[in-house]
């Protein structure tokens, strides 16, 4: 790390090599489409990492990322987000590019885009398995039949099936109540494609949480999964139980500026701007990053654990151990673990590699 002078943002490459084929391989083994998503790392070199484990479907966030990993040659895209119609020329033009999955929730949605649409879309129903965030209920049987007839009167859009993304399961803090959730979620997937399955046929259920898809062992009616996390995981997943600190790809690295002997406490370069204003509990501490340093190839957190334990703009507070706080120097750089991958990703717009390659991000 001699040559960083500012916070960067450490991107493990053989880890997140392990995990993107751990995944694939999941998706394999319980015969799953397998259409990761790439929110977390918004990275066209990161994609090439998907590729080269057979992927060719992929999720996105957003109509401005679709268009960024379209330019980089992904031509199966599913933009996981309600449909903004006010963005119909953009997916005009990606639709007349590649193949395009949009989520459509409501029959006046359905309408509206048929009206303006130039080119085929296929289209999920967005359902709300638990998390309460959007999308329909999954007992709501007779909206979600109104807008799959809209659909299926339209021009030039195809009803590809339902979508959830679980985000209830970021509640959990074990494996056991993760299995909870993702046995909940399949049965009540289960109970809608039977009732559904009635009147349709060739629909596709896909779920794309990463806590489930880690996790879960059965899959039932699920046929697709779109998980963006798993690729670095952070403190967050390991505490819910979908990783090992082992399993985390980045860690963010800050130059100590300052430190104050009476609280034991450094003072980083490594503000709200670098990790977000994410936070969890962990040991009674509320925190924002877990100091961690390489051992045996991956980050393990030191003891006794010492926390980012206050933000500002540019400063981060780290809280450590008498021990740890005589072991740094002003102008040394100390390896923070995120608490949330994909926000302090998002914030820091770039990997530096272990081996000091820099990889860009969309921007």
């Amino acid at each position: 790390m001699k040559n960083i002078t500012s916070p960067t943002l450490l991107l493990d490459e053989n880890i997140c090599k392990i995990n993107i084929h751990a995944m694939a391989n999941k998706a394999k083994e319980h015969d799953l489409d397998f259409k990761p998503h790439m929110k977390t790392h918004q990275s066209a070199t990161i994609g090439h990492w998907l590729r080269d484990a057979d992927i060719e479907a992929t999720t996105v966030s957003s109509v401005k990322m679709a268009q960024y990993f379209a330019r980089h040659g992904w031509n199966d895209i599913t933009i996981a987000f309600p449909c903004n119609i006010r963005q119909i020329d953009d997916l005009n033009e990606l639709a007349a590019n590649i193949s395009l999955t949009i989520l459509v929730n409501k029959t006046d949605v359905a309408k509206a885009l048929d009206k303006k649409l130039q080119s085929p879309v296929s289209a999920y129903i967005e359902i709300d398995s638990g998390s309460a965030r959007s999308g329909l209920p999954s007992d709501d049987i007779r909206e979600i039949r109104s807008v799959i007839e809209v659909i299926n009167t339209s021009n030039n859009i195809t009803w590809a099936g339902l979508y959830s993304h679980p985000g209830h399961s970021y509640a959990c803090r074990s494996k056991q109540q993760i299995e909870a959730v993702h046995h909940a979620v399949i049965r009540q997937f289960k109970q809608l494609k039977d009732e559904l399955s009635q009147s349709y046929h060739d629909f596709e259920v896909c779920i794309g949480d990463t806590p489930c898809c880690s996790i879960g062992d059965t899959f039932g009616p699920v046929d697709a999964i779109s998980p963006g996390n798993f690729v670095f995981y952070d403190l967050m997943q390991q505490q819910i139980g979908s990783c090992k600190f082992g399993d985390i790809a980045v860690a963010m690295a800050c130059p100590i500026v300052d430190k104050y002997e009476s609280h034991n406490q450094l003072i980083i370069q490594g503000g709200a701007i670098h990790f977000s204003k994410e936070f969890m509990k962990t040991n009674d501490t509320t925190h924002f990053g877990l100091v961690a340093e390489r051992n045996d190839n991956s980050w393990k957190p030191v003891e006794p654990y010492s926390y980012v334990t206050k933000l500002s703009q540019e400063h981060g507070v780290v809280s450590c151990s008498a021990k740890l706080f005589q072991n740094y120097d002003i102008g040394d750089m100390v390896t923070v673990l995120p608490v949330h991958s994909c926000l302090t990703a998002n914030l820091m717009s770039g990997y530096q590699t272990i081996g000091g390659e820099q990889i860009s991000m969309m921007k």
